[in-house]
């Protein structure tokens, strides 16, 4: 799993986007937002159908916003991350499970960055779906890594379960961000 992540975290994967591949990429999950949420995006989509995460009555009245980032923007955020990604996945490799969290928190920071560069209310449902999954397999990562702290002396933890589960949510990850440098090319160019 983790050489079919490297391959995927690729920096060269994301540059050749640059120049545009168009529907033909191997990654493009935007056609449906089914499918391009994934497991974790669906829970969290349904997640924020609770109570607790209701937008207040004003937020509601405010208007989509149409604009997008430019690509370049985009992918310079999204190398960003890949590199960050590709620091975690070193340390998992190595058995450094000391390093999930300040790597997590680097990600983490690194997604807050890029979803900055989207308006809060994104007229399309692409973009509002590949955000969610973005933030909430980031916010999901740092609670993963955070398992690797024993909840208390003497508590064993499962690192292969909890490495699984960590490369889950750096592939979520990424998967969130190709899809929205798929989303800015593809709209930048109509």
């Amino acid at each position: 799993m983790v050489v079919r992540l490297n391959a995927l975290f690729s920096l060269q994967s994301v540059k050749a986007d640059r120049h545009g591949s168009g529907a033909d990429s191997d990654y493009d999950n935007t056609q449906s937002t089914e499918t391009s949420v994934g497991v974790e995006g669906r829970r969290y989509l349904e997640l924020s159908r609770d109570e607790d995460f209701h937008a207040d009555a004003e937020d509601v009245e405010v208007e989509l916003d149409a604009t997008l980032p430019s690509t370049e923007d985009v992918i310079l955020r999204t190398e960003q991350v890949t590199k960050n990604i590709q620091e975690l996945l070193r340390a998992a490799q190595e058995f450094k499970h000391d390093s999930f969290v300040p790597c997590s928190e680097k990600i983490h920071s690194a997604v807050t960055e890029m979803a900055s560069l989207f308006p809060k209310k994104p007229a399309l449902e692409t973009v509002r779906c590949s955000l969610k999954l973005l933030n909430a397999s980031a916010y999901r990562l740092q609670s993963e890594c955070r398992k690797t702290v024993p909840p208390e002396p003497g508590a064993t933890v499962d690192y292969q379960l909890l490495t699984q589960q960590v490369i889950q949510c750096a592939y979520d990850i990424a998967k969130a961000a190709k899809q929205l440098v798929t989303i800015t090319t593809r709209e930048k160019k109509q």
